[in-house]
Parts: structure tokens; sequence; C-alpha cells
């Protein structure tokens, strides 16, 4: 029987090895495809990471970037910081909703820096800010306590944070002043190193509390100045927020990156110096320790204001998803299985497909948040640019403008697109030469700031100040920002303060101004010339104590000032204490200046000068004590005129016996030497009475042109008569006439005096007196005497010439011939001057002025020193004299004179007699001061009676006025009645033969 076939179910060889083939390349393309699909996930896994962290540290530096972009609207806020209360600053924050638009901010606050001295008063103003509360803040103080010489207080802080306000950064037991005083020297952004917040120091310390504050300088002007000497001066505060680096992380980082994600960051500059540096780690997130895995590592930089943070970003430990999938393991362990391989090989496609989707709608999200983290920044940029109280414009280079905000547009009166089409050649006035240098230093440094003349939308031109930057726009092409601010006002009243300082410095007054603490921050010239100070002097801490004396600072400080202060204004009289060491006597006026609010400003002060006003009072004392002597000395001569009268009457019958006894008497009688003695004495009384008469003017003055020699000559030989043997007078006179216009007895009495004068200061009367009379070539007469005596000192010298000075002891000299020597050359036109020093004698030159002859006849009879009398021929003469000693005197005389007398007692008497029998007289003589009848009353009754009779008056007191009146009366003579004697018959024969 055939061999059996082979079976059919059985494949060749060749499918018997398809099968394997099949799943040998089954398990090749699956192994192939979980291959890929490792390699693959690993690198998305990459990817993912680094672009989440690219995401959170973008984010990171937008936030933080956020933050200091609320700096420079809290910088200018700040400027005006005169005008900033609690309210104003609230509402501020509130306006900018900075806690709402900015999470993780923990605070913003405003700094004032305050000099120790003004500590005080900076306490006080702050306690009486009641802007948010009633009360203010009565607990107020700088903190930590303690005396430093300036401090850096918070002021203002939003939200309220009572650890924080009133917190010095000066604070000596932290390190805040390095980053302050940092600030306050760049004029830039500083932030400080990881620290502790105020208000958490106190507390339980925990690395989530960690902080960060960056901080700005403000200035009184827009832009820091370009010195740093000059900024660090100028600055007057700082502004600056602060914020938790937690709550910061938090506020950038979704939820899956805070599970996903591990960041470490560190300060790169604190970890240099050896400080605290760690700013944050993820751990902070759960409260754990969990450390970065082994997995991918990234570090970046991101700069924060002036520093910088070193961040490390890894994957946190546990969170890496794993690398190999089931469906590879189940594709490469099962590959026997076609239907298995496509399933898994599809689940994979499935998978990747699905993740490709996420990865789709991942990156769709993040580009709406990036766009919208865009939008919040534009916005914050436009609200930034269009509440800007300065006019804003954004520019090309060429001066297009592309935008501008609010305050440009009121600035330049016209609207946004108005200003867009003028562009810069309209706004600028072309014809201002700052312009080119302007641009030039922007083209070089890249900024530039200074005045340009700017023209508005209507034609109107304005000064202005111009801050200018150039930067890079978001669409790469370069732009420019304008900032302009209308510095017209700022120029008219630095005009208006020229012109004031130009006023007060032309002002002879000091003028002065401090501050509230009583320096001086203003003088004018004449105060600095004062106080020794040039016109470029620094003022430095001199305050009002240093323009007064001791005694006058009290004054101001514990009077003038406290009533300034209280009613607005104080005077007085003090003193200002100049450079030379004088007291300056002055009328000072203190005045208080206050702002609106009642705010104590300033004080200022004017003071002038007194010096004047003083000499005028000194003068007018003078002055009065010079008519109390004048007064004085009216009285005097008043006194003398009313004895005169019956002091001469008793010379005049004391001279007259006693020329009768003598005349009487032999020659050579014994008796004739005592009668001369006294006769000697009487003429010297009688001298004393006419000398003290000349001095109080009492004497009438006959003035009229004669030669002088002949008047010189008679007192010549008068004088050589009186003068002891021991003292020789020589004479030296000119021989032309010198006609001058005097009165012959007070020139003769000058004559006199001065050589009585010089003959008491020859020692012991012993020397020569000489007298020169000569014509100078001025024009003038020099009478001269010269003696050789002791002469005088200067002292002595200046006061010859005052009344009753004598350096003779008491009764040998009244003091008062040298007056009345002045007395008479000054009413005669003429001057005195006088050469003397002790040991070589003395000169007095009396210059009389020169006239020409004019005919005149004397008014009152001058004594005559003849001692001949004519005699009369036996004429009836009728003598009324009250006095009856004088009237028998007097009849005496007359008869001894060969004239026959009737004498009656009164003027009534010697009227009547005349009218009885009016041919008997041939003269009437009467005296003046009479009871009843006075001379003056006999002769004008004897006018009416006896028209023609002539009449002649005696009085022992004649005057001006007794000359005037007798003149008009027709009296022929006035005769004093002490010279009866010499002149008596003389002047009886020249009435009778006239």
């Amino acid at each position: 029987m055939p061999a059996a076939a082979p079976a059919a179910t059985e494949p060749p060889v060749a499918l018997r090895w398809l099968a394997p083939a099949v799943l040998a390349a089954g398990l090749a393309i699956t192994a192939g495809l979980a291959s890929w699909s490792w390699q693959r996930e690993a690198a998305e896994q990459r990817t993912r990471f680094e672009r989440n962290a690219e995401r959170v540290v973008q984010a990171l530096g937008n936030r933080v970037q956020s933050y200091i972009d609320t700096l420079p609207g809290l910088r200018a806020f700040a400027a005006n910081r005169a005008d900033i209360d609690d309210a104003a600053f609230a509402r501020y924050v509130d306006t900018l909703s900075l806690e709402q638009r900015f999470p993780g901010l923990a605070l913003t606050f405003v700094a004032d820096r305050v000099r120790g001295e003004e500590r005080a008063a900076y306490v006080a103003g702050v306690r009486g800010d009641r802007s948010r509360r009633a009360e203010g803040h009565p607990d107020f103080e700088i903190r930590p306590p303690g005396a430093r010489p300036e401090h850096m207080v918070i002021r203002h802080v939003q939200p309220e944070d009572h650890a924080t306000f009133g917190y010095d950064l000066f604070d000596p037991d932290q390190r805040y002043r390095i980053e302050v005083d940092a600030a306050l020297r760049g004029g830039g952004y500083v932030a400080t190193a990881p620290l502790l917040l105020a208000r958490d120091r106190d507390g339980t310390i925990a690395p989530a509390l960690t902080g960060v504050v960056i901080r700005a300088a403000t200035y009184a002007t827009p832009l820091p100045p370009a010195d740093e000497a000059e900024r660090l001066r100028s600055a007057d505060g700082v502004v600056g927020v602060a914020f938790r680096t937690l709550e910061l992380l938090r506020s950038v980082m979704t939820s899956e990156q805070q599970q996903w994600l591990h960041l470490h960051i560190t300060d790169a500059r604190a970890l240099a110096e050896g400080r605290p540096a760690l700013v944050f780690d993820s751990s902070w997130l759960d409260g754990g320790s969990v450390r970065a895995a082994a997995g991918p590592l990234q570090s970046v930089t991101l700069p924060v204001a002036d520093r910088r943070w070193e961040i490390e970003i890894g994957v946190r430990s546990g969170a890496v998803p794993a690398p190999v999938d089931g469906a590879g393991a189940l594709a490469m362990l099962l590959g026997v299985l076609l239907s298995g391989t496509l399933a898994a090989i599809t689940h994979v496609l499935v998978r990747a497909n699905a993740r490709e989707a996420r990865k789709v709608h991942e990156a769709t999200a993040r580009l709406q948040a990036e766009t919208r983290s865009l939008h919040e920044s534009e916005q914050r940029f436009r609200m930034l640019f269009e509440h800007s109280m300065d006019a804003v414009l954004r520019t090309r280079p060429d001066g297009t403008v592309l935008a501008a905000n609010a305050a440009a547009c009121a600035l330049f009166r016209c609207t946004e697109e108005r200003l867009c089409a003028l562009g810069r050649t309209g706004l600028v006035d072309r014809d201002d030469a700052r312009l080119g240098p302007l641009l030039a230093a922007r083209e070089r440094d890249g900024r530039a700031t200074g005045q340009l003349h700017l023209r508005r939308a209507d034609g109107s031109t304005f000064e202005a100040e111009v801050s200018t930057t150039v930067y890079t726009d978001t669409d790469g092409l370069p732009s420019a920002s304008m900032i302009v601010r209308d510095v017209t006002e700022r120029e008219r009243a630095a005009a208006q303060q020229a012109e004031l300082t130009a006023i007060l410095d032309a002002t002879p007054d000091f003028v002065a101004s401090a501050d509230r603490q009583g320096r001086i921050t203003f003088l004018n010239r004449a105060a600095r010339r004062m106080l020794g100070l040039g016109e470029q002097d620094e003022l430095g801490g001199i305050t009002f104590a240093h323009c007064h004396p001791p005694w006058a600072v009290r004054t101001v400080l514990e009077v003038g000032v406290p009533a300034a202060t209280r009613n607005g204004v104080w005077a007085g009289q003090l003193a200002i204490a100049c450079a030379d060491g004088r007291e300056l006597p002055v009328s000072q006026v203190i005045v208080c200046l206050r702002d609106a609010s009642g705010k104590l400003v300033r004080l200022s002060t004017i003071a002038r000068d007194l010096s004047p006003v003083h000499a005028a009072q000194a003068q007018q004392r003078a002055l009065e004590a010079r008519l109390q002597e004048a007064q004085k000395m009216e009285s005097i001569g008043t006194l003398a005129g009313g004895v005169a009268h019956d002091f001469n009457n008793v010379l005049a019958v004391i001279l007259g016996n006693l020329a009768i006894a003598r005349e009487d008497l032999a020659e050579a009688h014994a008796v004739q030497r005592p009668l001369a003695l006294a006769q000697q004495a009487a003429a010297r009384a009688r001298a004393l009475v006419q000398q003290i008469l000349a001095f109080s003017r009492r004497l009438p003055q006959q003035r009229e042109v004669q030669p002088l020699a002949p008047l010189v000559e008679e007192a010549v030989a008068m004088l050589r008569s009186t003068l002891p043997a021991s003292a020789t007078l020589h004479a030296q006179l000119e021989a032309d006439p010198l006609l001058v216009e005097v009165d012959a007895n007070q020139i003769q009495q000058v004559v006199l005096n001065l050589c009585t004068n010089a003959l008491q200061a020859l020692p012991a009367h012993l020397g020569s007196i000489r007298v020169e009379l000569q014509r100078t070539r001025e024009g003038q007469a020099r009478l001269s005497v010269i003696d050789d005596g002791s002469g005088m000192d200067e002292a002595t010298r200046a006061r010859i010439f005052e009344p009753f000075f004598t350096t003779k002891p008491v009764g040998q000299g009244t003091g008062l011939g040298l007056a009345v020597v002045h007395g008479i050359v000054t009413d005669s036109g003429g001057r005195i001057v006088v050469d003397s020093a002790p040991g070589r004698g003395t000169r007095v030159d009396v210059l009389l002025p020169l006239r020409e002859a004019v005919a005149g006849a004397p008014q009152v009879a001058a004594p005559a020193h003849a001692h001949a009398r004519p005699a009369g021929r036996g004429e009836h003469i009728l003598l009324a004299d009250d006095d009856e000693v004088v009237g028998l005197t007097t009849e005496a005389l007359l008869q001894r004179a060969g004239y026959r007398v009737t004498r009656v007692s009164s003027g009534l008497a010697a009227v009547e007699a005349v009218r009885e029998a009016r041919d008997a007289y041939v003269l009437v003589i009467t005296d003046y001061n009479m009871p009843g009848l006075s001379g003056l009353g006999v002769a004008e009754h004897l006018a009416a009676a006896a028209p023609g009779l002539p009449v002649l008056i005696t009085s022992g007191y004649v005057t001006e006025e007794l000359i005037a009146r007798a003149r008009a009366l027709g009296v022929r003579a006035v005769m004093l009645k002490e010279h009866s004697l010499e002149r008596m018959a003389a002047l009886v024969r020249e009435t009778l033969a006239g």
C-alpha cells in the first residue's frame, strides 16, 4: 500500500517562520515605537520645565518691575510734601488701587528727612495732622528714641501700620541707612537685602516673613541733581514699597508650577557681603524642607533695582512623571499579538495626540496670560501718562509727536490730535538759541534738561522747563519722552524776588529773614556790611543771636520773637553787633509770616540805624543847654540893668564929690593921696559896671565909621597912668588912617581889657606889653596886644572867652573881661585870633573890617578924659533929680563950672517951673528914672510948653530904646550919670552952643 502525504495544515518552512518573523517584526516595531515614545516624553518634560521656568522668571520680573513703576508717581507726589497730609496720601494710594492691582505689595510709604534740631517741631507737626483723625496723632514719636544728627522718619504709610509709622530708617541698630544713603547719593532705585519688615520683627520670626524694600530719594527738583554731593545735600526724603517674597512668588506662580517647580532665590550682593541672602525657597510654600531633585536644573539672574537675584530652578522631588508608559512595556512583552501591538500603538498615538492637544491648550493659555500682562502694563503706563500733573509728550527724534497727555493738551491749549499735527517744530520757538544745545546733549547723553521758549496753539508763548529722554519703543524704533513744565510764574516770581532783593539791597536798613528755627536765610547788602560778610559769603549757621549783642539777644528771644509769634509783629529799640565791635542802636521790627493754614513759615526783621536820631537828640539837648545858659545870661543882664541905675547914681555922687574935694584941697595936702585912691577904686567900680552891661548887651551902641588909631592912642594914654612901674607899655600904630565902624567906648574897652589881661599874665607885673595897629593884606585892621608873660596851655586857651571863666583866685577877677571883648569884636563884624603857649607869652589879634568914611554924629555922650572943663558964664539951668544926693552933687559940679542952677526933685516940678518962667532957663537937665513923670515925660511936656528949649537926660542905665525915644522927642543928648564928672560941663557947653 502507498506512503501517507504531509498534512495540509502545516505551513511551509517559510510560512512557519512567517509568524515568528511577523512577531519579530511586530516586536521590533513595538520596541522601536516604545523607545521613540520614551525619548520624546523626556524631551517634552525638559521643554515643559524650561518654559515654565522662563514664565515664572518673566512673571517675577514683571511683577517686581510693576512695584518699581509705582515709585516715579509716588516720588512726584511726595515732591510737594509741604501740602501732603494723611488724607491726601490715603486718597492717592486708594486712587491707584495699589494693593488690588499689585498683589504681594505689603505697604507703600513716604519718609521725611528731619534734622536733629528740627525734631521737636516735626513731631509737633505730625501730632497736629487731623486730616483723617479728629484727635491727630497725640502719641506720635520718632522710633527708636534717642538724639541723632538727622532722621529719616516714615511719615505716611498705606495700609496703616503702627509698627512702621514714625520708624526712623536711620536706626543705628539696623542696617537700613546703608541702602537709604545709597538712594540719596545715586538718585535711582535702591533695593534692600532680604530682611524682616519693622512690623514683623517683634513677633515669631519665620523665613516666610522675609521681605524686600525698594526705595527712591525725593528732591525739590523734577529730576535728581547731576552732582552726587548736591543730591545727598538737597534730598528731602525717600519713598518706597515693601513686599514679602513669599506672597510675591505665590502671586506669579500657578498652583501647578508651585507643585512642580522648586525655586531657590538668593541676593548676590548680600551673599558676597556675608549677610543673610536667602530671598525665597519653595519649601516655604508648604512649610516643609523639600529640596530640588536631581532632575533638570536652571540658573537665572534677575535684576531688581540696583541688586541681582540669583534664581536656581529645579523640579520638586516626587513631581517627575515616569518616562516609560504601560503600553510600551506591554508591546515589548506581549509582542506576539499583532492586535495588542496595534492597540498599544493606537493607544500610544491617542496619548500622543492628547498630549499635543494639551500642549496647544497650555500654549494658548500662556499667550493669553502674556497678552493680559502686557495689557495691564500698558494700562499702568497709560494711567501714569494720563494722570501726570506735568505735560508729557511721546515723540520721535525727528520731532514727530506720537501722543500727549491731558496736562500737555491743557498747557498748549489744543487737542491731542492738534498737538500731533503741530509736531515739535510747531511747539518750539525755532529762534531760541537754547534748542540746539539741548538736542545735542540729548543725542550725546540720552537725556537732557533745560529751559526753552515754547509756543501754544493759539500763538502765545511761554517759558518752560523741558526734560527729555531717548529710548527704544516696543516697536523697536527710537522714541523720546518730553516732560514740559510751565515756569512762567516761577520766572516772574524769580524776577520779582530779584527786584525785591535789589530794593532791599538799596536800603541802608538792616533787613534779614530766618526760618522757623531762627536760622538766617537772607541778609541784604547793608546787613552783610554791618556783620562783615561779603556778597557771596554763605550764611551757614548764622542766627538772630549772631546779629545782636548779648543783652539784645535776650530781648529778641524772650520778648521780640514770642510777641511776633503771638501778635504777628513786634517793634522795639535794640542794637546790632557790627563786625568792627560797635553796638549800633537800631529801631527794630520783627514780623511773623504764616502760610494759608496758619503755620509759621519764617520770621523777618527790619532794623533802622538810630545813630542820626541819637545825634539829633544830643544836639537838641546841647541846644537846650545853650538856651538855658542864654536865658541865664539874659537874667544876669536883666539883673545888671536893674541895679545899674542905682549903682551909677552912687558912683556919680562918689566920683563927683571926690573931684570937688580934691579941687578944693591943695595938691600937697596929705589927704590928696587917700582921695586919689578912693577915686581910683570908684573908677574901677564904674569900669566893672560897664563890663557887666557890655557883656549883657545893656550898653547903647553908637557905631560910626571913624579912625581906629586915635581911639587906641587915648586908651593907651589912660593905661600908662595906671600901670605899675615894673611893667612897660609900647605902642606901635599905623600912620595911615584905618577907618572902622565901631563904638568908641567899646573899642577902648577892648584895648583896656586886653591890656589889663596882659598885665595880669606878667609874673609879679614884671615884663612888657606891646600894642600894635596895622593894615593886613586882606584889607583888615589888625589890633594886636602882645605880652611876654607866662602864656596859656591849649585847655585854657579854648575857654578864655567863656563868661565867668578865670584862672585868678576868687576876688581877683570876674572872668568877664575877655568875654566882653569877644562880644564887642563879634558885634563889630570882626574876629579874634589867639596865639599862646606856656612859657612864651600871648598874642591876641583883633581883626576888624575896614570901611569908607561916612558922615555921622554920636548920639550918646562919650567920656572925655581931658580934665579941663569949659567955664560957664552964669547961664540959668533947671536941674530935676529925685535923688537928693545925686542932685546936690550935680548942682555943685555945674555951679563950679560957672552956671546958675535951680534944682527941683520931680519931673512935674520941672514942667511947672518952665511954664511959670519960660524964658528964665536956657537948658533943662532931667533924670530919666523919676516917680510920677519920667525924664521922657518931662521932654514931651516941655516940647509942647516951651518949644526949642534944650533938654538933656541923665540916667544910671542907658539903653538903645531910651536913646531912640529921646531922639524922637528932640532930646539933645543922653548921658550916663557916672560920666557926670568928666563930661557934664563939656556936654552943657556943647548943647548951649549948638
